[in-house]
């Protein structure tokens, strides 16, 4: 049996004086590692961004303006009178309504079709609550440290409202960055009825 002399009593453990350093320093280097982590976290979190296409135009969303992504297929979207076509109307999300725009129509071109791959993308509940975009397709994640920022005045594809700005990757593709947040402040996109 140990002696008591030999021991480090506290409320939680009992230990020798060696271990109770060791751990000390362990608890040290576990919260430096987790400082490190997050601080890794919220670098990637600052250049990564969720990769969308809208008809044939990749989108790029900062997942900080990004909510749930919910796929179409076994909901309705529940057209409303008098409202402009690219709005296409409500969604019932587990009992909360979501307003449905589609940017490709708002941006003129024709509205997108709804299939088998196509996810409404809600925005972030500080961005604009209640409310959803179309998209075709979900990518995946992309960061843009690994592409080239390129001119906006690139003249391809569709001018979408919200895209500030545009970039290319490794293999030439183009990539509209929407900012979410400026997307909801503008007129053009708040203005639904008809």
């Amino acid at each position: 049996m140990p002696h008591t002399k030999d021991f480090v009593i506290d409320a939680q453990h009992a230990c020798p004086p060696q271990d109770r350093q060791g751990r000390e320093g362990l608890e040290q280097f576990q919260a430096s590692l987790l400082s490190r982590m997050a601080a890794s976290n919220h670098e990637s979190l600052h250049t990564r961004r969720l990769a969308v296409a809208m008809a044939g135009q990749r989108c790029l969303v900062p997942l900080n303006q990004a909510g749930e992504i919910v796929p179409l297929v076994g909901h309705a979207i529940t057209p409303v009178p008098a409202t402009r076509p690219w709005f296409r109307g409500l969604l019932n999300i587990r009992g909360n309504l979501i307003g449905l725009a589609d940017l490709m129509g708002l941006a003129g071109a024709p509205l997108q079709r709804v299939g088998t791959a196509s996810h409404a993308l809600l925005l972030a509940p500080g961005v604009a609550p209640q409310c959803g975009l179309l998209v075709s397709a979900v990518l995946g994640l992309r960061d843009i440290s690994e592409m080239v920022r390129i001119s906006k005045n690139v003249d391809e594809g569709i001018r979408i409202l919200g895209a500030n700005q545009r970039y290319k990757d490794s293999s030439g593709q183009q990539w509209d960055e929407l900012d979410l947040a400026q997307l909801s402040q503008d007129s053009s996109f708040l203005e639904v009825g008809r």
